[in-house]
């Protein structure tokens, strides 16, 4: 049986209708888009012409998806005039009276036959299950969507690309296959063996298809779920988005609206909550630093991503441990069919990865990426560099004079070893590590200060995980690993010259800080997807983790802020039942208990989502959960360099259990090339700290604080918060063109009894508007892409002040809005096998003047305040050139 679909579909000037998007979003709301097509009527003349392609006609006259046995309708002839202006009903005429009809459904007619399916309901139902996967490298397909036509509901693959689902005996059922990335499959199955397990293989966009005909296929980005919160990301066209130097998964994700889009700063700030409130997945392993460079780049090589899912907030129970968002990635596990190697070359690193299939069972993926910075740095890296730290970017007329020595590296590593198609056990390894040697010269009218800073950070873990499709029903994945991270900072600053008044002489006195922090845990995780029927489908599992680290704070070795040291188990159990009450309504109740050891308690996390259909084009959905978090990364107050910020593990004495409640609803709307999305949401968070601590600089060295009789140095303060505000999405996708609009409008507040009297003070990253454009357009061999931002200006601490005990003044000031428009391009040719793609990023192109950061520093020598204020201005007009290869 052979199927055949058609839909033709040409990038034409309505591109431009892009930039009426809150029009055209209003009048499709109030003007519903059948009434439109009821203007016209169209025509055709057929005689003798096959069934089959009649329907092809029609297909492509009418810009059309339809679905069809092409073997048997080829050999069904009609002549006859048809003219309507529905095209159901065009269809149906040219049906006419075979045993044939058509259905409508996710934007596909389907043409079936009816006297195979008039008596479903009385048919026994039949288990079948299957697996999805790469048709050119056999990878399997985690988390795509299947959609059973005759059911009229969805199910999707589990992280190893496997489903269950029944489907009624002897009967011909359409199913669709959709994954990000690929061109969907539609085809027909004949349900008439019991136990059936099913191979179905989806292809790229960027490749031809040989079974299945598909024309018209959208150019796909990002997917919004049905879920509320849950978008989908497509790796594979990271790299033709502007980027500073790196291809960047976070700076990506940073283009979806509810994700804050920070220029100097890879990290993910969902919905006005810190980075640190979010889980980080990657093959199962928690990753707890996720950036390079200062922040500037994600550490993460997109080389080896297969896919990412991003949830905003009102995750389910199958995830716990952090009270914001979801980060879930899943890496490559290789080519099956032959080697691959691939890689590229920028102004800042270089990066080299591998795919080798050992044996027809055992895979090998290996990457690893280094910036050269410390060998070669080039103009871009200098910029870059000079902007992170201040370096000619001051208000005062007396510069720093920073000659850093900078890199970072990262290594990925991944082993799978498929027994059987039912089957895999998978080895990640990975790790990240960065290096800063920084020396920094001030000279004042009576001081010079010479500061040697010393700083590495970084990331390490790994996973071992097993993965069964042990019935047609029940698939088990069987988790353990281990991961880590480590921030060591040394810093020794030496003054020199006449800076105490009663001394005639020349003097040099120095200062020092040592700043020690390390996490690591050790994890096991048994989960479970169990399919009860065709409405109720199970998911559950238990977990246990242990988690252990230490913070360690000095100053001139002899005083000592903190010496801190602390390990705990978690212990989780989840359950939730994911329920088709309806073909339009779904409900997915769950729970998640926990038991911590730190403090002794068992916290309950109760989850609820839904989502109802309206129609064929609308979707109401809803969260809500509540969620615990026992590592938290605790602010701190810091002048320049990389973030100093520490985590730590809650106990029952100084640092709270972080908790949050998450109310989200909203609705989406989706015709044939447009798709608009809004969430509302609102989030309480209590248990939040930050750590005040009294600088070295705010004393004398030495002798006044050592004369102090056990002086209380520093203090950790826990305060609550909230977060509110209002996601939008509209999105436009056609052939050659994908385009979407994010906009944001939200607030971020905290509270804490020791600053400001307790007052609602904002959090840094907040920012109440922010619009992002992203545009892709694919014209034969080319790429073009465009990236405009407007971000109102987020808060700042212009001045502050603490007594002895700790009670703080702060005056918040804001930043300047912030607007940038980038562009890249890049070409895509081969010589011989050696596939090449030179590219080019224009960043900043209209050279706006934008600010990132104000950095304030004060001295005080024997009653002398000496203030120091550092004004960071972001890039200006910047190239980019990077070199991508394949083969």
């Amino acid at each position: 049986m052979k199927l055949i679909i058609t839909r033709k579909s040409v990038f034409t000037k309505n591109r431009n209708k892009v930039y009426l998007l809150y029009i055209l979003f209003i009048a499709l709301l109030i003007f519903p888009t059948a009434g439109f097509s009821q203007q016209y009527k169209f025509k055709f003349e057929f005689t003798e012409t096959p069934v089959s392609q009649a329907l092809l006609e029609v297909a492509n006259k009418l810009d059309v998806k339809i679905a069809f046995d092409a073997g048997e309708l080829r050999n069904v002839r009609i002549t006859k005039s048809i003219s309507h202006n529905n095209t159901e009903d065009i269809i149906l005429s040219i049906l006419g009276k075979t045993s044939y009809s058509v259905d409508f459904m996710h934007n596909t007619y389907l043409v079936y036959k009816t006297v195979q399916n008039k008596n479903l309901k009385e048919k026994e139902n039949l288990i079948f299950s299957g697996i999805i996967f790469d048709n050119e490298t056999g990878e399997r397909l985690p988390y795509a969507t299947i959609l059973i036509w005759d059911k009229k509901f969805s199910i999707s693959t589990t992280v190893d690309g496997t489903f269950s689902t029944q489907l009624p005996d002897s009967a011909t059922t359409f199913i669709q296959i959709k994954y990000l990335g690929y061109n969907t499959l539609d085809t027909i199955i004949e349900t008439t063996n019991a136990l059936r397990f099913l191979e179905l293989g989806l292809t790229k966009k960027i490749e031809t298809i040989n079974t299945v005909k598909v024309t018209g296929e959208r150019l796909e980005i990002i997917d919004i779920g049905n879920e509320a919160g849950h978008i989908t990301f497509n790796p594979s066209r990271f790299a033709d988005l502007p980027n500073y130097g790196e291809t960047d998964v976070f700076r990506a994700l940073q283009m979806l609206p509810g994700i804050s889009s920070i220029e100097n700063s890879s990290q993910l700030n969902i919905r006005g909550s810190s980075a640190d409130q979010n889980l980080v997945l990657f093959d199962g392993f928690t990753l707890y630093n996720l950036d390079h460079f200062f922040g500037l780049f994600s550490a993460l090589n997109p080389n080896v991503i297969k896919n990412i899912q991003v949830y905003r907030g009102g995750f389910d129970s199958r995830y716990g441990e952090r009270v914001s968002g979801i980060i879930d990635i899943t890496g490559k596990t290789g080519n099956h069919q032959k080697p691959e190697v691939y890689g590229g070359i920028n102004l800042i690193s270089a990066n080299l990865s591998t795919e080798i299939p050992i044996s027809k069972k055992l895979t090998l993926v290996m990457a690893g990426r280094r910036a050269y910075t410390d060998i070669y740095s080039s103009w871009l890296a200098d910029e870059l560099m000079a902007d992170k730290i201040g370096q000619s970017r001051r208000i005062k007329q007396n510069e720093n004079v920073i000659d850093p020595e900078f890199y970072f590296s990262d290594l990925n590593l991944n082993l799978t070893y498929s027994p059987n198609q039912k089957e895999n056990i998978s080895f990640s390894l990975y790790g990240a590590k960065d290096h800063l040697n920084s020396t920094n010269i001030v000279e004042k009218e009576f001081i010079t200060t010479n500061t040697e800073d010393i700083n590495d950070w970084g990331n390490y873990g790994f996973g071992l995980s097993w993965k069964k499709q042990r019935s047609t029903k029940y698939f088990t994945n069987i988790q353990l690993g281990h991961s880590g991270y480590f921030n060591e900072y040394y810093s020794k600053t030496t003054f020199s010259g006449d800076f105490y008044t009663n001394r005639s002489q020349a003097n040099e006195e120095y200062r020092s800080t040592n700043e020690e922090n390390k996490l690591s845990d050790f994890f096991v995780t048994f989960q479970n997807r169990y399919s009860l029927n065709s409405k109720n489908e199970f998911e559950f599992g238990i977990a246990a983790k242990y988690n252990e680290f230490t913070f360690y704070k000095d100053a001139n070795r002899d005083i000592v802020y903190n010496n801190l040291e602390s390990s705990a188990f978690l212990y989780s159990i989840f359950f939730q039942d994911k329920i088709n009450l309806k073909s339009n309504f779904n409900i997915k109740p769950g729970f998640r208990l926990n038991y911590f050891e730190g403090t002794n308690k068992i916290y309950f996390e109760p989850r609820l989502s839904a989502s109802y259909k309206l129609g064929s084009n609308v979707i109401l959905k809803m969260a809500t959960g509540k969620y615990f978090q026992y590592l938290n990364k605790l602010a701190t107050e810091q002048n320049y360099g990389y973030s100093r910020d520490f985590w730590v593990l809650s106990d029952s004495n100084h640092h709270p259990v972080v908790s949050s409640n998450h109310f989200i609803v909203g609705a989406s709307y989706e015709t044939k090339k447009w798709f608009f999305d809004v969430e509302t949401y609102y989030k309480l968070v209590d248990g939040l700290q930050e750590y005040l601590f009294i600088q070295n600089s705010e004393h004398q060295p030495g002798e006044p604080l050592a004369n102090q009789s056990n002086p209380i140095l520093s203090q950790f303060i826990s305060g609550n918060g909230k977060a509110y505000g209002i996601d939008f999405l509209a999105k436009y996708e056609s052939v050659d063109f994908t385009s979407w609009l994010a906009y944001s409008i939200s607030k971020s507040t905290r509270s804490f009894a020791k600053i400001n009297n307790g007052e609602n003070i904002p959090v840094l990253y907040d920012q109440t508007h922010e619009i992002k454009w992203t545009n892709i357009y694919t014209y034969k061999k080319w790429n073009f892409s465009t990236l405009t931002i407007f971000t109102t200006g987020h808060p700042y601490v212009e001045f502050t002040e603490k007594d002895d005990d700790f009670n703080t003044t702060r005056t918040y000031n804001r930043l300047p809005d912030y607007f940038r428009i980038d562009f890249s391009l890049n070409y895509n040719f081969n010589i011989k096998n050696i596939y090449i793609k030179p590219g080019l990023s224009i960043l900043n192109a209209l050279n706006t003047e934008n600010y990132l950061d104000i950095y304030i520093r004060n001295f005080d020598f024997q009653g002398t305040q000496v203030n120091e204020t550092t004004l960071v201005k972001a890039q200006d007009l910047t190239f980019n050139f990077f070199v991508n290869f394949r083969f």
